[in-house]
């Protein structure tokens, strides 16, 4: 299906803004270690994750012009605080402390993995083209997140319970990850978006199972309360938002 039906854009917006805005400020965070990561190779990688989920994000917010027909650049650095629909995971400072870092990578990669596979099974061929594609290349997160965690898992005494105790200081915030975005259920009605089941769950036994392997657990439960995807953000968020919208509030009509 290439034709949208009006009823469907608005929820269908939201979604894509949770996607793009998490993507967005999970690259800018991470950005934030360019030229600073532990070791040379760590500091290529990551910074080259950081530009993909930039790059990502504004992939989405191009597919959100397509129904809205608003700016992409306005969309991604023109809104409120409130109008963003990122988890406040994404925008946790962790501190320069390389394990925070790895345990906020950590759960958003796999989380976006398995959203990802499941936008790709979108009714709508935009969407299903555009995550398939993201998808493929959100393997390379996963894997990445992944040896690092085995790394430090099981490496000495001190890396573990530097990476135990950011999994655990990390796990509330991850969990705001599954708050289902308004309108998902209009979608799911309209055979937008198929019902796969808990994404919550899925997740979880992927995160469980990476830990396993490196003698590490996560405690992490359903989230309960409204945050991120309803524009409710922590003070993180406003700081990072601020340092996002920096350049572009100097001249919003510039083309970038």
């Amino acid at each position: 299906m290439s034709e949208l039906n009006k009823q469907f854009h608005e929820p269908l917006l939201n979604v894509l803004r949770c996607v793009a805005d998490d993507k967005l400020f999970l690259g800018h965070r991470n950005s934030d270690w360019t030229g600073i990561a532990p070791i040379l190779e760590a500091d290529i990688a990551f910074s080259s994750l950081a530009q993909d989920d930039i790059a990502h994000a504004s992939a989405f917010y191009e597919l959100m012009n397509t129904i809205s027909g608003e700016d992409p650049d306005q969309i991604a650095f023109g809104r409120t605080a409130d109008a963003y629909r990122c988890a406040d995971i994404v925008t946790k400072s962790d501190d320069f402390n390389w394990a925070n870092a790895i345990a906020r990578q950590f759960y958003c990669n796999l989380y976006d993995y398995h959203r990802l596979l499941r936008l790709s099974n979108c009714t709508w061929a935009p969407l299903a083209t555009l995550a398939k594609r993201i998808c493929a290349e959100q393997t390379v997160h996963v894997d990445h997140v992944g040896s690092w965690i085995d790394h430090l898992g099981n490496g000495n005494d001190d890396s573990k319970q530097r990476l135990q105790t950011a999994l655990d200081d990390y796990a509330p915030y991850a969990s705001m990850l599954s708050e289902k975005p308004d309108g998902i259920d209009t979608l799911f009605e309209g055979g937008i978006l198929i019902d796969e089941g808990c994404l919550f769950t899925q997740w979880k036994e992927h995160v469980d199972t990476v830990l396993g392997t490196a003698g590490m657990k996560a405690h992490i439960d359903i989230p309960s309360a409204r945050g991120g995807r309803t524009g409710n953000h922590d003070d993180d968020f406003a700081l990072s938002l601020t340092e996002l919208q920096e350049v572009f509030s100097t001249d919003p009509l510039a083309a970038w």
